[in-house]
């Protein structure tokens, strides 16, 4: 019997958290633009990042992922002739680099967040000086005939998928996302067949489970997606402001994973049908992925090993310097019915918050 799309329960507790205003203001201007490596081309490159203020995930309306808090940058007055201001100021802001990376608080491709007008906006003001063009779309967008205006150009765009995880229980029951992986292979099939590329993101250490559980959980994802993924992304959970992971976080409930379990879930994950990649977004921060103590060398390894496909120095690095204490904490964990931060939960138990 298949799995039902959503835990209501859980979106309940998810949209709880959601602030009951969204911000207005700024429409003319993008969330942020910057320039970093990538290997979209097969190979280390530089690449410009823009994050689009748009209306938001059509999703929200319902509720949220439960990690995901990016409609704290959405305004609901957007409108076209602001979409267009931002392309422009992205567009004099890149220079002559030749490959970029599209986000925005939901999908790129949802025609009710960035309208069909703006996608060929977009491909004539800055698309068409670009060698390759990344841009992120939930499932349900996937579709002939959504993606019919933009086909034209489908050689150079990799549309990044939130997958997440190759198990609906873990997609229903800790993520939250409203959909599973069959939607997955079925809307893959459709953009391979019109020429796209696929970029796969798969979310390392959801809540509710164990962090030995969730680096299986991520290689055996990475096997399941390789098939139609022209490379994956693992992203390791970060917490965001205003969202489920973040309740649980604050109250000891929830670690985000360490970096020697990332590592170990790269390591595992090559040779598996396609290239890995993972560029951790807060690395060695409370927020993100780290360690007990920081660890600024294997934060650069892991990177480094994504950009140039070479994990033998990764390798290295673990098998000459990761502790017992690391494997113990992971066994204790598994033990558990939360993911506890135990320091921080300690923290809370002798403060007067603790019962807020």
């Amino acid at each position: 019997m298949p799995v039902r799309m959503i835990n209501r329960k859980l979106a309940e507790e998810v949209k709880k958290l959601m602030p009951e205003t969204l911000k207005s203001g700024q429409n003319e201007m993008p969330v942020s633009v910057w320039k970093e490596l990538d290997r979209l081309n097969g190979h280390r490159d530089k690449t410009a990042v823009a994050i689009f203020r748009t209306s938001g995930c059509s999703w929200y309306n319902f509720s949220s992922c439960s990690m995901c808090g990016y409609f704290n940058d959405v305004s609901r007055t957007v409108s076209i002739s602001d979409l267009k201001k931002q392309i422009d100021y992205v567009s004099n802001q890149i220079g002559d680099i030749k490959n970029i990376k599209i986000f925005t608080s939901g999908s790129f491709l949802d025609p009710r967040e960035i309208p069909m007008e703006i996608r060929e906006y977009f491909l004539k003001a800055i698309g068409s000086r670009m060698d390759k063009i990344l841009i992120e779309s939930r499932t349900e967008y996937l579709t002939e005939t959504n993606l019919s205006n933009i086909a034209a150009n489908s050689d150079k765009i990799r549309i990044a998928i939130g997958v997440e995880s190759t198990n609906d229980m873990i997609i229903r029951n800790s993520i939250n996302k409203g959909t599973t992986y069959s939607k997955f292979l079925e809307s893959a099939k459709t953009v391979k067949k019109l020429g796209f590329e696929i970029r796969s993101y798969l979310l390392l250490k959801p809540p509710f489970i164990s962090e030995t559980e969730a680096i299986k959980d991520t290689v055996r994802s990475v096997e399941m997606v390789s098939k139609y993924s022209d490379d994956v992304s693992i992203n390791p959970m970060n917490v965001q402001r205003n969202t489920y992971v973040e309740y649980l976080w604050k109250r000891g409930l929830y670690r985000p994973p360490r970096l020697w379990s990332l590592a170990d879930a790269l390591i595992q994950s090559e040779g598996r049908g396609t290239e890995v990649v993972s560029y951790p977004t807060g690395g060695n921060r409370d927020r993100g992925v780290h360690n007990d103590t920081g660890d600024p060398e294997l934060l650069d390894l892991v990177v480094d090993a994504s950009l140039d496909q070479d994990f033998s120095k990764l390798r290295k690095y673990i098998a000459d310097n990761i502790t017992e204490d690391y494997q113990v904490k992971l066994a204790l964990e598994g033990s558990q019915s939360y993911q506890c931060d135990y320091d921080r939960l300690v923290d809370r138990i002798t403060s007067a918050s603790f019962y807020i």
